[in-house]
């Protein structure tokens, strides 16, 4: 299990990573909520999550897809912990730099890479929209 914690030390975790990699996500939402040309994630199944510490608020948004997006985050620092496509039925989308092994772990791909701002190099393989074998959601992160 990798332990997590959200920036203030006010709630922390711990999920059951499929890999130790980083998958880098380019698409506009995750750029626009990280302030950032990339958010660090990883999909895993729910169960594999669990809160240790503290509580997570919820700020929910709805996708291309006009299904709800969960984003679970510290109340008190507002970092992200995970996100709940309801597309993507009982898989969240972990943010992998907040756990402890986060500098240990490499880039496994790259998403959204359409998005990709110019001046970002590549640094994993890297796919337009979606890897082919995961669940395609309608909409973005």
């Amino acid at each position: 299990m990798e332990q997590g914690s959200c920036h203030c030390g006010q709630t922390a975790w711990e999920v059951k990573l499929i890999d130790k990699v980083h998958i880098l996500c380019h698409c506009g939402v995750c750029q626009k909520l990280g302030g950032g040309p990339a958010s660090l994630n990883q999909i895993v199944p729910k169960e594999n999550f669990k809160l240790k510490k503290g509580n997570l608020k919820v700020y929910t948004y709805y996708g291309d897809s006009g299904k709800a997006v969960r984003c679970y985050f510290c109340p008190n620092c507002t970092s992200h912990a995970y996100h709940h496509q309801e597309i993507m039925g009982n898989h969240i989308v972990v943010r992998t730099m907040l756990l402890e092994s986060a500098r240990s772990m490499p880039p496994g791909a790259e998403i959204f890479g359409k998005a990709r701002l110019p001046w970002v190099k590549e640094v994993a393989q890297t796919f337009d929209t979606m890897p082919p074998d995961e669940p395609e959601p309608k909409s973005k992160l």
